[in-house]
Parts: structure tokens; C-alpha cells; sequence
């Protein structure tokens, strides 16, 4: 394969990360939107758009409200780590290069912030009555999965730097 179809291919596939990721803002803002009551409608598959059944004890309430900080923070950062992780890749591009030290950073931020933000999505049902915390496989594999990742891409940056400086 040609170094300019790879090239394409790498593009396309950057733009639809960015398609998939303005998915994911859509997602989110309806989320907030129906638990704050700005809108009324209960969307079921997974997506966690419907009321929150907010809990009269003031123990679960605490939790219910660390709960939904944690996921809406949690969210807001993977989604801006991501963003400017493409858009930094896009841009990289157009050079001729897609390791960048400063993606790296962007790599590492979104790791760190899987860990939580699997965490926090795991137990979305503790916002509903479910007064259970949850602790599965996700919130260790995805992370380690990024881990995996980040660690590949840093050595990448590495060779491509050292490359650069050979020629």
C-alpha cells in the first residue's frame, strides 16, 4: 500500500472519530438534559436517558451526587482529551507525520481518566435506584487497554524523533 492511500486511509479514519466523538457530545448533552428536567422523554438501550430516581437517604444521595459529578466530569475530559488527540493527529498529517510527543500527553490524560470514567459508567445505575456498587472486568481492561496503546504510540514518537534526526 501506497504511502498516499495510507495517508488517506488515516484521514478518514480521523474524521470519523470526530463524527463518533460529536456522537458522544449529543449523548452526553441528552443525558444532562433529561436528568436536570430540561427535557421529559425516557430513551431506553443503554443510553441512561431517563429521570433520576433521586434516593431520600442522605448517604445514598451523596453517592448518587459524587456519581453524577464523576460521570459528567469524567466524560467532559475523555471526550476533550480525544478531540485534540485527532485534531492534533489531522493536523500532524498534513506534514507527513502522525507521532506527535504532544499527543503522548493527550494519551496518558485519557488512561489516567479511563479508569474513572469506566468507574463512573459502570455504576450510571446508582443515578436510577440500583443501590449496589459495581466492580467488573471494564474498568480494569479498558484502561489497560490504553495503557497498551499509549505505550506503543511513545515508543512510535521515539523512533520516529530518532528516525528524523538520522536523516
Amino acid at each position: 500500500m501506497s504511502k498516499e492511500k495510507v495517508l488517506t486511509a488515516t484521514k478518514s479514519a480521523g474524521y470519523v472519530a470526530l463524527i463518533l466523538i460529536a456522537g458522544w457530545i449529543l449523548l452526553l448533552a441528552l443525558q444532562v438534559m433529561r436528568w436536570s428536567g430540561i427535557i421529559d422523554v425516557n430513551i431506553g438501550g443503554g443510553s441512561n436517558i431517563k429521570a433520576i430516581a433521586w434516593n431520600a437517604d442522605s448517604t445514598v444521595l451523596m453517592i448518587q451526587y459524587i456519581e453524577l459529578a464523576g460521570y459528567v466530569i469524567s466524560s467532559v475530559i475523555m471526550i476533550g482529551m480525544s478531540f485534540l488527540f485527532i485534531r492534533k493527529c489531522l493536523s500532524k498529517l498534513k506534514m507527513g507525520k502522525i507521532f506527535s510527543s504532544r499527543n503522548v500527553g493527550y494519551l496518558w490524560g485519557m488512561t489516567i481518566t479511563d479508569l474513572f470514567f469506566e468507574l463512573f459508567t459502570t455504576n450510571c445505575n446508582i443515578l436510577f435506584g440500583v443501590r449496589e456498587i459495581q466492580v467488573n472486568s471494564d474498568i480494569i481492561v479498558s484502561p489497560l487497554f490504553f495503557l497498551v496503546i499509549t505505550l506503543l504510540y511513545q515508543l512510535a514518537v521515539y523512533a520516529s524523533e530518532e528516525n528524523d534526526l538520522t536523516i
